[in-house]
């Protein structure tokens, strides 16, 4: 009978002890080796020579200016950063080095991101196999750049979804956003884009199976596995990405909440269910390729419709398909970064935090959304209808 009793405590004990250990493993007393993203090498010396005499672009042509040559109801004010001398520089450096660093030349946009989000966050950078023996390049970003300790959390996690011929140092304001609310970011590029390695024999390039196979790495294998709040995770993604992250929500479990940025179409977004709150996120002048003035929103909302539960159908005014990136000198409304991380984060914020201020920021009408189309959020029983100011005069 003491043997017994004896056994009985000894298996509680391993229980409990058991129980209290994260199923990813012991938290670290540190965080993994961490840095900054990268910025591109100097240009040859005499292009470097004349870029570096940029400063005088803003008195050559001033943003009125540039404000006047691009219609601001047709293109949101300016071609985002245009007269910004050391931006345009960096972009000069970048664009040269993906000629001779192995950048994809076959893609257009560098990965080298922005010099103002590169220098905002803590990055590890990492690699993982997928299913199928791809290897995937990644990179967590750490909360709040790394200065609160792993032992604050667990944290709530964001897995970001990249677009169509694009690479995760573009959308580095979204991951620094939600870093610094509190959430721990994996980013990574898939399978033939970016950094990561082109589809090996028998690798179909599923975005979703590619997804999920991130999530594992992350929750299992990764050097913050033990950190992780593995009942409030989120996915949000960008174009192709939106569509991934449609797809992924439906089908994955471990997904609490989703926003998915420029769809494109119904047709384009297919997916069975939504087991969880989803918000669409679109632009008056989104399109994947060339914009449909006023228009798009029309070509978007069939994907909102399909919703059930709690939902959110976001239009910004003036904005285009690189609404969500931060790439340089695309043309896009100014505000567009500010409206999206708001309204995003704050779909997190009280779907994974039930934080009752981003509550109130979701039924708040931000200026800037669309003033020809409807925005609408539907949280329960409630829905509230926005638009925004009106036009730009």
């Amino acid at each position: 009978m003491k043997r017994h009793t004896a056994l009985l405590l000894a298996s509680l004990l391993l229980a409990a002890c058991g129980a209290s250990e994260s199923p990813g493993g012991s938290a670290p007393k540190a965080w993994p080796a961490h840095g900054p993203g990268e910025d591109p090498p100097p240009a040859p010396a005499p292009i470097e020579a004349v870029i570096t005499q940029l400063d005088r672009l803003p008195a050559l042509l001033p943003a009125a200016v540039v404000t006047t040559l691009f219609d601001p109801v047709a293109t949101g004010a300016t071609l985002r950063d245009l007269t910004d001398p050391a931006l345009v520089a960096f972009t000069v450096r970048a664009t040269l080095a993906q000629l001779q660093d192995g950048s994809r030349l076959d893609q257009v946009y560098h990965w080298y991101g922005h010099p103002d989000y590169n220098h905002a966050v803590a990055l590890v950078p990492v690699r993982f196999q997928n299913r199928h023996g791809t290897t995937l390049y990644g990179e967590i970003v750490l909360p709040r750049r790394a200065q609160v300790p792993p032992s604050d959390g667990p944290f709530p996690v964001i897995l970001a979804l990249e677009g169509l011929n694009t690479n995760l140092a573009m959308y580095r304001w979204w991951h620094q956003l939600y870093a610094d609310a509190g959430y721990l970011v994996f980013a990574f590029d898939f399978s033939g884009q970016g950094h990561s390695e082109d589809e090996g024999e028998g690798d179909p390039g599923d975005n979703v199976q590619d997804a999920q196979d991130a999530l594992d790495y992350l929750l299992k294998d990764s050097p913050v596995a033990g950190v992780l709040d593995r009942s409030r995770i989120g996915v949000v993604g960008h174009s192709m990405g939106a569509i991934a992250t449609l797809a992924l929500q439906a089908v994955e479990p471990r997904i609490r909440a989703a926003v998915a940025a420029a769809p494109i179409s119904e047709a384009s977004a297919p997916f069975d269910a939504n087991p969880v709150p989803v918000m669409i996120q679109t632009g008056d002048h989104d399109g994947p390729v060339a914009p449909i003035p006023f228009l798009n929103p029309a070509v978007v909302r069939p994907v909102y419709e399909k919703l059930q539960g709690d939902r959110a159908f976001i239009v910004a005014e003036a904005s285009s398909h690189a609404q969500h990136t931060n790439y340089a000198l695309l043309p896009t409304a100014t505000w567009g970064l500010d409206l999206a991380g708001r309204y995003s984060l704050a779909w997190m914020d009280w779907h994974l935090r039930r934080d009752p201020a981003a509550l109130e920021i979701l039924r708040s009408p931000d200026p800037h959304l669309s003033w020809l189309w409807d925005s609408e959020v539907r949280i329960g029983p409630d829905s509230v209808v926005m638009r925004g100011d009106g036009p730009l005069p």
